[in-house]
C-alpha cells in the first residue's frame, strides 16, 4: 500500500553532529514522495534543495557559525548553548510562523530546540523529536532546574500547556522520539518512554560515491590512525597536538581530518601524518585499525559502524555519555583530553596491539544495517499522521 503524501516540517539549526542524519532522513522522505520544508540556518540552504526539499530561511533565529572562535569561552559554552539554541524562543517563533503559513501534516524537531518543541506539542500536530546522540544522555536534562527551567515553563504557561518538572518531561511530550543511534550500543534502561524509537546513525549512509585516495604508496602496510575531532570549534588545538606528538615516531599512518574549526597551519604534524580539512569517513574508515576521537556521536557511530576500534578523549557535550558507551560495549578506551603526548602514546599503541579489542568491534558491527533503520525513520514518521488523528 503507497503512504499517503504527507507536508512534513523540519525545524533545525547547523549544529554539525546533527545535520549528515537529518540531512539523510530528508533526503529518504522527498524520494518517497513528501512534500518536506526545512526550516534551518541558510548554510544549508544549498542540500536541502539538492535532495529534493523546499528551504526555509529563518525570520526571527540568528544564523550560526559553530566553526567560529568569537565569544567561545570553553566554560560558559554549555550556558551559552543553552540560552541560544535550547531555550531560544525565537525557534518556537519559526515553527509558529512556518505552520500559520502552510499548514503540515507532520512536524519534525531537531532535539536541541526545546522552545520549538514545545511550540510543536501547543499546536497538536504529529511531532517527533529528532535526537542525534546516544538518548542516555536525556538523564542530563533532569539535572536543569532553577531560572533556566522557568524559561521554558514560561512558553509552556503562554501556550496554555502544563508547566513540567523537568526538561526531559517536556522532551519526551512529543508522540515519537526518532534516536539516531543504535539500541544495543546506548546504555540499557536509556528511558522508559514508549514513544523512543531507535533508527539507528542515518549519517553513516552514503547518498553518492566517494573517493579519496590516501595519501601514501599502495604498499604500504602500516596501520592507518584516523583522528576525527569536532568540526566545530571547542578549544582542541592542545589535545590535537599531542595526539599529533603522540604517534611522531610510532610506526603508522594517520589522518588528521580537522574540519573548518582548525587549521592544518596551526598544528606541528610528524612525518608519518597528513591534514585534511574534509575526509568522508566511509572511504578512510574500510582501511583504519584505529580511530583517535573526542567522541562526538556522529564519528563514534561512523567507526563503530565499521568495526574499527577507538580511543576517544571527550572534551563536553554529549561526548562524556558518547564514550561511556563506548567503554559498556568494550569498543574502545577513553583517555582524559589533557592526557599527555605519552600517556596517549601508551593508549594508542595498546589499541592497535588488542586484537581482542578489535575482534569485538569487528562482531559488533557485524549485524548492524543502516538502511533498515533508515526504512523503519520514514516508516514511523508516515504513520505518526494516522496514529494520533
Amino acid at each position: 500500500m503507497t503512504p499517503i503524501r504527507r507536508r512534513i516540517l523540519v525545524v533545525t539549526l547547523h549544529a554539525a553532529g546533527n545535520w549528515p542524519p537529518e540531512l539523510a532522513l530528508i533526503r529518504a522522505l522527498a524520494r518517497a514522495g513528501h512534500a518536506v520544508r526545512v526550516i534551518s540556518d541558510e548554510k544549508h540552504a544549498g542540500q536541502i534543495a539538492a535532495v529534493g526539499a523546499q528551504y526555509v530561511p529563518y525570520q526571527f533565529a540568528k544564523q550560526r557559525d559553530p566553526e567560529s572562535r568569537i565569544g567561545k569561552d570553553p566554560n560558559g559554552e554549555m550556558l551559552r548553548i543553552l540560552l541560544d539554541v535550547f531555550l531560544n524562543p525565537s525557534f518556537a517563533d519559526e515553527l509558529f510562523a512556518e505552520v500559520a503559513r502552510d499548514a503540515p501534516d507532520v512536524l519534525l524537531v531537531d532535539h536541541m530546540l526545546w522552545m520549538a518543541g514545545v511550540a510543536a506539542e501547543s499546536t497538536g500536530l504529529p511531532t517527533a523529536v529528532l535526537w542525534h546522540t546516544v538518548y542516555s544522555r536525556a538523564r542530563d536534562l533532569d539535572r536543569i532546574r532553577g531560572p533556566l527551567l522557568d524559561r521554558l515553563n514560561a512558553l509552556r504557561t503562554s501556550l496554555a500547556l502544563p508547566s513540567v518538572a523537568g526538561m526531559r518531561e517536556s522532551v519526551e511530550k512529543a508522540h515519537a522520539i526518532l534516536a539516531f543511534t543504535y539500541e544495543k550500543f546506548d546504555a540499557p534502561s536509556a528511558s522508559t518512554a514508549n514513544n523512543l524509537h531507535y533508527v539507528g546513525p542515518l549519517g553513516c549512509v552514503a547518498d553518492t560515491p566517494q573517493r579519496y585516495d590516501l595519501p601514501w604508496p599502495a604498499d604500504d602496510r602500516r596501520p592507518l590512525i584516523l583522528v576525527s575531532y569536532s568540526t566545530t570549534f571547542q578549544d582542541q588545538v592542545g589535545t590535537l597536538q599531542r595526539i599529533a606528538d603522540a604517534v611522531a615516531g610510532v610506526p603508522v599512518r594517520v589522518l588528521f581530518t580537522l574540519g573548518e574549526a582548525i587549521g592544518a597551519d596551526e598544528l606541528r604534524l610528524p612525518e608519518n601524518a597528513v591534514a585534511e580539512r574534509f575526509v568522508p569517513h566511509a572511504v578512510v574508515l574500510p582501511h583504519a585499525s584505529l580511530v583517535v576521537t573526542h567522541a562526538g556521536h556522529g564519528t563514534v557511530m561512523a567507526a563503530t559502524t565499521a568495526g574499527v576500534p577507538l580511543v576517544c578523549t571527550p572534551m563536553g557535550r554529549d561526548q562524556h555519555a558518547v564514550s561511556a558507551c563506548v567503554e559498556r560495549c568494550g569498543l574502545g578506551i577513553t583517555m582524559p583530553m589533557t592526557a599527555s603526548s605519552e600517556e596517549l602514546r601508551v593508549a594508542i599503541q595498546a589499541a592497535l596491539q588488542d586484537e581482542t579489542l578489535s575482534a569485538r568491534a569487528r562482531r559488533f558491527a557485524k549485524d548492524l544495517d543502516i538502511q533498515a533503520g533508515l526504512c523503519r525513520a520514514v516508516s514511523l514518521i508516515e504513520t505518526l499522521q494516522t496514529a494520533v488523528r
